[in-house]
């Protein structure tokens, strides 16, 4: 067993996936190492935080990144995210000094991000060592991106530089090229996991038998401009929802939040309608369910994260169009028919990752 240390966890809070991993890291490594402390420094929802972290660890909201600004969960908004960055980046200074001073004030001897960039100057200038976890850096992500805003360049050089004092990132699977770190470390996938069995899950979700069920899910963003009423039309489906799209038709069913833990609704249904990102597609490649995806723009994380659904779950894309029409029933009787992939991905990732993490705060970096 590794021995004590304090780690300052900093989370992103694009999306919901980064906080989704990062709690599953988390509550492993106080379970596992309960002499390590640990504290989350994120701008994450709080009710995210509250059903899906170890309530032992405090959380302190704040915001070390921007990520992407969206106008929903498939259409990125390029020219606000340079704005975004261009402020969060002028206050970085003066918020990366009065961190500092917190990190040695609490006698913090690791800083851990996924993956914020700030964090990191703030260690430096503290002297705390610090890591990145992540399958990808926004660095990478804002240069993919600099096609379409050519501003995001120079954003993308000045984010690279403050990741390059790293001691090294823990990269998860589905992983963009990293440069801007010294050195990688590959880990196995991170997923959340079912608590419930299959039939239990459906069961308290009130499905009859020979019923199909799918999960509309994409994450913090939400969905706009969606007409659901051709659901009404495929017969012996039913598809769960969030509380602001169900309603529309009989067969459209609201789960209000915390009312299931959310890996076992993926674990129950039979079929997962979203778009790629990696907190839904790891959960429902380590429940082996398959997935009816949609492409969002030109994101870079989004063709690794389609490589690994067709490598390791039944996978099928549709395009924006028919989604938002919801003109779904040929693809989900396609998808039903697909035969489930031979091929297998390890996913004890939060184990690994919590024990190196617990083993660098005992010594304070390498």
């Amino acid at each position: 067993m590794a021995g004590a240390g304090n780690i300052r966890y900093f989370i992103s809070g694009h999306g919901l996936g980064h906080a989704s991993r990062s709690c599953q890291i988390i509550n492993t490594l106080r379970r596992r190492h309960p002499q390590v402390t640990v504290d989350v420094v994120s701008d994450a929802p709080p009710w995210f935080f509250s059903s899906a972290l170890d309530p032992t660890v405090s959380v302190r909201v704040g915001r070390t990144d921007v990520g992407v600004r969206q106008r929903d969960s498939l259409v990125m908004d390029e020219a606000a995210t340079l704005v975004a960055c261009r402020e969060l980046l002028l206050q970085g200074e003066a918020w990366g000094e009065a961190e500092a001073a917190a990190l040695v004030a609490d006698r913090i001897t690791l800083v851990a991000a996924d993956i914020p960039f700030l964090p990191f100057a703030a260690a430096a200038r503290a002297g705390v060592a610090a890591v990145g976890v992540s399958n990808f850096s926004w660095d990478w992500i804002y240069e993919g991106l600099a096609g379409r805003e050519p501003g995001l360049a120079d954003i993308a050089e000045e984010v690279a530089f403050l990741y390059g004092s790293a001691e090294v990132l823990l990269q998860l699977p589905f992983a963009g090229e990293a440069p801007a770190f010294r050195r990688s470390e590959a880990m196995p996938l991170v997923a959340r996991r079912a608590r419930r069995d299959r039939e239990s899950i459906r069961t308290a979700l009130g499905v009859a038998p020979g019923v199909r069920v799918g999960l509309i899910s994409f994450g913090g963003f939400g969905l706009a401009d969606y007409d659901f009423a051709a659901l009404a039309r495929l017969s012996g489906w039913i598809f769960l929802a969030e509380n602001d799209l169900a309603g529309v038709v009989p067969n459209l069913r609201a789960i209000p939040p915390g009312q299931f833990w959310y890996p076992d609704l993926v674990q129950g249904v039979d079929v997962v309608i979203t778009k790629p990102g990696y907190g839904i597609v790891s959960e429902a490649i380590a429940h082996g369910t398959a997935v009816l995806y949609t492409r969002r723009g030109d994101f870079r994380e989004q063709a690794l994260l389609i490589d690994g659904l067709h490598r390791y779950t039944r996978a099928l894309e549709i395009d924006n169009t028919s989604l938002r029409a919801g003109d779904w029933g040929a693809s989900l009787a396609a998808l039903s028919q697909q035969a489930a992939p031979a091929e297998e991905l390890r996913a004890d990732g939060d184990m690994v990752v919590a024990d190196r993490l617990a083993t660098l705060a005992s010594r304070g970096g390498e």
